[in-house]
């Protein structure tokens, strides 16, 4: 089992990425270990398992280093600042400095979280790690350990561009269910994650960790102050909305009482006007009585003299209207016998169209029943020579 770093004697290569990633089985791997069984702990949980930095001793080329697995970046089950503070609290125990960084990620397409996780190891370690990262596909498939280059063409824009930010350090971790420790191919794909960590030139140093944590820590401060800031100065906006719509409010209460009273003006104008018009109208109205009076008796000696006019037009007219009728019942029966006439005529088409209707359904089934009968001489047909064929088959054997 590995052990809880107490003391790094020699260069470090540090283990870092995601929970799940692989760290954990590379770290084995490189320790010539079964990878689920060696110093390092391996689990299927998405939990992460290693919740502090462990560390064992690799030889590369006859040189020593410490290889130290670190807990999950941005794993959604832990505290993010927990775990940067064991990370940079081991990296300040590596007083032979950090040879490199192996970011192991999946090898899928590069994804918003992967992008996260970069730039938050980017952010914590500095610009300057970039120089000794180098990036391990984990749970790539059997043709892509077996070809790297089957491995490049499955890149994305983002992969391509980070690789090349990190001068085409790439390697790739070996699945033992592919290939066995003992495979050429999985022997090649640990070599040259060691020959890139042995051609590393320096060390990334605890200076230069501390140097990043000051500038992260200046940019929280500064970006503390800015919310700072931007909070006075929301306050001071909503102080200021406020104060405005007191002014509006007193504003409108000042108006609204100017309305009252001219209201109350207009009102009583209104109601001596009124009043003035009521006595108008009550002496226009006993005139307009008087003369609606005389045009009354008028009306009624016309209406009289009409009334005698009409009721002799109307014997007219009602002589004229029977005559009216009475041509109209001669046309109804006729447009009677034209529609019964039509109503025989649709019913003889119906009933043709049915009769046409039932012939071709007919003939459809006809169809289909000399449709199925060859269909059933073909079974049939087949079977035979089926039966020929076995036949022959048999006498041949």
């Amino acid at each position: 089992m590995s052990r809880i770093i107490d003391d790094v004697s020699y260069p470090a290569v540090l283990l870092v990425g995601k929970t799940g990633a692989g760290k954990s089985t590379l770290g084995n791997l490189l320790l010539a270990q079964p990878y689920d069984n060696g110093p390092f702990q391996v689990s299927a949980d998405m939990e992460s398992v290693t919740q502090e930095c462990g560390t064992a001793k690799i030889s590369i080329d006859g040189v020593i280093y410490n290889i130290i697995d670190t807990p999950g970046i941005f794993d959604t089950q832990l505290v993010t600042d927990k775990i940067l503070e064991e990370i940079a609290k081991t990296i300040k125990k590596c007083k032979y400095g950090i040879k490199a960084i192996l970011f192991v990620l999946e090898a899928k397409r590069f994804s918003a979280e992967q992008r996260g996780v970069l730039e938050g190891i980017r952010n914590f370690f500095g610009e300057g790690a970039t120089n000794y990262i180098i990036a391990i596909f984990s749970h790539a498939t059997k043709a892509q350990i077996y070809d790297r280059d089957i491995m490049r063409k499955a890149w994305n824009k983002p992969v391509c561009s980070f690789i090349e930010d990190i001068e085409n350090r790439w390697g790739i971790s070996p699945n033992s269910d592919y290939f066995p420790p003992d495979d050429p191919t999985h022997q090649a794909r640990l070599g040259e994650i060691k020959a890139f960590i042995s051609s590393m030139r320096g060390v990334y140093t605890t200076e230069q960790l501390e140097e990043s944590l000051q500038e992260q820590e200046e940019a929280r401060r500064q970006k503390e102050e800015e919310e700072e800031r931007k909070k006075q100065e929301h306050e001071e906006k909503l102080k200021e909305i406020a104060r405005k719509e007191a002014e509006e409010a007193h504003k409108r209460k000042v108006e609204q009482m100017e309305r009252e009273r001219k209201a109350k003006q207009e009102y009583e104008e209104n109601l001596r006007r009124k009043q003035q018009q009521e006595a108008e109208e009550r002496h226009r109205q006993m005139v307009e009585k008087m003369k609606q009076e005389e045009r009354e008796r008028k009306i009624q000696e016309e209406n009289l003299r009409r009334k005698e006019q009409q009721e002799a037009e109307e014997r007219y007219r009602r002589k004229l209207e029977q005559m009216r009728q009475e041509q109209e019942r001669e046309q109804e029966l006729r447009r009677q016998r034209e529609r019964e006439w039509e109503l025989r005529r649709q019913r003889e088409r119906e009933q043709e169209l049915r009769r046409q209707r039932e012939r071709e359904q007919e003939l459809r089934r006809q169809r289909e029943r000399e449709e199925e009968l060859r269909k059933q001489r073909e079974r049939e047909e087949n079977l035979r020579r089926e039966r020929e064929r076995q036949e022959q088959q048999r006498l041949q054997e």
